[in-house]
């Protein structure tokens, strides 16, 4: 299995010398929503690329495994919940652009509460486009879910169904913020989001490994704990507890991130 890679060129050339990105990695929590531009620019050049590795190496196995399900699609939806700056995004772009060849056209909407990181989502977007023959199409949602109340109006807002919907490293900040109060967050986002699978669509959740001292419990567990309680089918996960990914670029060569994922289906068909 596919567990290292490098920046492309381009996209290394315009994330830190374009767009002045920071190679700056930090262990603690991060609460991405609450960062100025000076903080996203430093998530920009240190977790940008962990998170198009994970993505890009992920979803290309998966595509290979169930490659006659995808490579004669000339058309995807994707649904990112917590995009931040979409470097996982754009792994999933370039994973497929190179397994299905005849692919023309991608429609991405994403949802994020910090502004400044949208805004360089849509500026990394637009550069893919001068790199690319897909077309792309996207909708941005900038809305913080705070509670329940929030994540029942964007179940209200996001009425169509998607071929692919993800979260990267997104939900672990509803957990340290107790944004559902003591509830499971996977299990609620989980549960939310499933019915908007398009038949034989996918969801792929993927997130740090880290102790939670909020819930005083270890994130992968809880992973597992809420995705049981929502009658998901679990297509495809990392071996053991987390898995290690490699990225390497102008800044750092083979930064390793590790991160629990599972790519889970319905269980009915229509």
């Amino acid at each position: 299995m596919v567990d290292s890679v490098s920046l492309p060129l381009w996209l290394d050339d315009y994330i830190f010398n374009q767009l002045k990105a920071n190679y700056c990695p930090s262990n603690s929590d991060m609460t991405v929503i609450d960062w100025d531009k000076s903080n996203v620019l430093n998530y920009l050049g240190t977790y940008f690329p962990r998170s198009y590795a994970e993505s890009y190496c992920i979803f290309r196995n998966f595509f290979i495994k169930d490659l006659l399900s995808w490579i004669f699609r000339d058309k995807i939806s994707i649904f990112d919940f917590g995009c931040g700056t979409g470097g996982e995004i754009i792994g999933l772009l370039m994973a497929i652009g190179e397994l299905s060849p005849n692919l023309k056209l991608v429609e991405i909407t994403v949802l994020d509460g910090n502004h400044a990181a949208l805004r360089i989502f849509e500026n990394v977007i637009k550069e893919y486009l001068t790199h690319t023959k897909i077309s792309i199409t996207y909708k941005v949602i900038p809305q913080v879910i705070e509670d329940f109340y929030d994540l029942s109006i964007l179940d209200a807002v996001v009425t169509q169904k998607f071929d692919i919907i993800m979260s990267f490293k997104s939900i672990c900040e509803f957990v340290t913020k107790e944004r559902f109060e003591q509830q499971n967050a996977y299990e609620h986002i989980a549960k939310t989001f499933l019915p908007k699978l398009e038949n034989l669509g996918i969801m792929v959740l993927a997130d740090v490994t880290t102790y939670n001292s909020v819930s005083q419990e270890w994130l992968p567990t809880m992973m597992d704990k809420g995705l049981s309680k929502t009658g998901c089918n679990i297509v495809m996960k990392n071996a053991g507890y987390n898995q290690r990914f490699i990225i390497s670029h102008s800044r750092h060569k083979k930064d390793e991130s590790k991160v629990a994922w599972r790519i889970i289906q319905t269980r009915w068909r229509n």
